[in-house]
C-alpha cells in the first residue's frame, strides 16, 4: 500500500523548522538558505555582519530573528506585531 506524499506531514515541518533554527544559531540567514531562498539568505548574512559591527550581539540577534521569521512564515518580525485594522 503506497502512502500519500502530497500532503506535508506536521512532523516533517517541525524537523525542518528545528534545522532552520539551529542554522540561525550558527549563521545569520541560514534558515533562508535552507529554505532555498539564496538572495534573502545572503542579504540577511550581510545584514548580520553589519548589525554585529554596529550594534553588537543584539543587532545580530535581531537579524537572526527576522531571517527565521521570514523563512518560516514569509513575514518580517515587525509584521507579526502590527495590529489588524479595525473592521467597520
Amino acid at each position: 500500500m503506497a502512502t500519500d506524499t502530497t500532503q506535508p506531514q506536521p512532523q516533517n515541518d517541525s524537523i525542518k523548522h528545528a534545522v532552520q533554527l539551529a542554522g540561525e544559531y550558527v549563521l545569520p540567514g541560514a534558515s533562508n538558505l535552507i529554505a532555498g531562498d539564496i538572495k534573502t539568505g545572503g542579504l540577511h548574512f550581510l545584514l548580520g555582519i553589519a548589525a554585529g559591527a554596529l550594534l553588537g550581539p543584539v543587532g545580530v540577534l535581531a537579524v537572526k530573528a527576522n531571517s527565521y521569521s521570514r523563512a518560516t512564515t514569509g513575514q518580517n518580525v515587525l509584521d507579526h506585531f502590527k495590529t489588524a485594522p479595525a473592521s467597520k
